[in-house]
């Protein structure tokens, strides 16, 4: 009984301590060790199966139109660089560079949150891409019956480079961040630009930004990268990392030179 008590005791402790150091770390050390527990499966993981002879896992792969490497640079850049130009440009610009990183750093937090979120339900949902059988090429596939519903499987073809994103479809990481990217520079330049509303360039910049997003998730479906729902569910979690982005971290780029509007009031300054 003593030694039960000393092991509870001892894990307690343990518990309490991993929580304290938890707590202590920076979030954006806490944001980036989850997409890295969720991105190389230090945990266990779930194969959600396949149906037996499905003409939308059939796909041969081909690659992507938009690498991952692209998509992860310009979606940390662009930003950046719209706020340093706007703000120096349209705002005060002694506070320009200031108000650009803080802003930033609160976008890429939100990306972070966008990233983690999007790999965890990658792990935990399992599903099957377009070209699953292609990269996969499981054993089952030959023995199995017409519509027969795979539950357990084991991959052949060992020396493919995209084997473990083989069965990762759900959702698309690439749509959800490019929505997060584009509509967060969207709503910057509504906010930040001087008649915004009444600014043709400003209107060309925004719907060449939206393009650009629309483009990369249709490419995905194109490339036979996820299915149609899986860039949907993309766009939706984009968004609404986005909203909490702006509303929250970014509290709508609001800052205490700027006049007072309707929708600001009650809200706390950034500055």
């Amino acid at each position: 009984m003593d030694t039960f008590n000393t092991i509870v005791e001892f894990l307690n402790d343990f518990v309490f301590y991993v929580q304290m150091k938890w707590n202590q770390t920076n979030r954006f050390l806490r944001a980036l060790f989850l997409v890295l527990v969720f991105e190389l499966q230090i945990y266990p993981t779930r194969k959600l199966g396949f149906r037996c002879n499905d003409s939308s896992l059939s796909y041969p792969f081909y690659g992507d139109t938009i690498s991952w490497k692209w998509l992860l640079a310009v979606c940390s850049l662009a930003p950046l660089l719209v706020m340093l130009i706007v703000e120096q440009v349209c705002q005060d610009k002694e506070k320009a560079r200031k108000r650009s990183l803080r802003w930033f750093r609160e976008y890429m937090f939100g990306y972070l949150v966008n990233l983690a979120f999007v790999q965890f339900l990658k792990t935990m949902m399992g599903c099957p891409r377009p070209h699953f059988f292609h990269t996969c090429l499981p054993k089952e596939a030959l023995t199995c019956k017409e519509s027969e519903f795979v539950t357990k499987y084991t991959c052949t073809k060992t020396n493919s480079d995209w084997l473990y994103q083989s069965d990762r479809s759900f959702p698309s990481g690439h749509t959800s961040l490019a929505v997060h990217s584009a509509l967060f520079i969207i709503y910057y330049l509504h906010r930040r630009v001087p008649n915004a509303a009444h600014s043709i360039i400003v209107k060309i910049l925004q719907t060449i930004t939206l393009a650009v997003a629309v483009w990369c998730g249709v490419s995905r479906i194109m490339d036979r990268r996820h299915h149609k729902g899986d860039v949907m569910v993309g766009a939706l979690i984009g968004f609404a990392v986005l909203v909490y982005t702006t509303h929250t971290l970014c509290n709508k780029f609001k800052c205490r030179s700027d006049p007072p509007t309707n929708d600001d009031e009650g809200e706390i300054p950034l500055e």
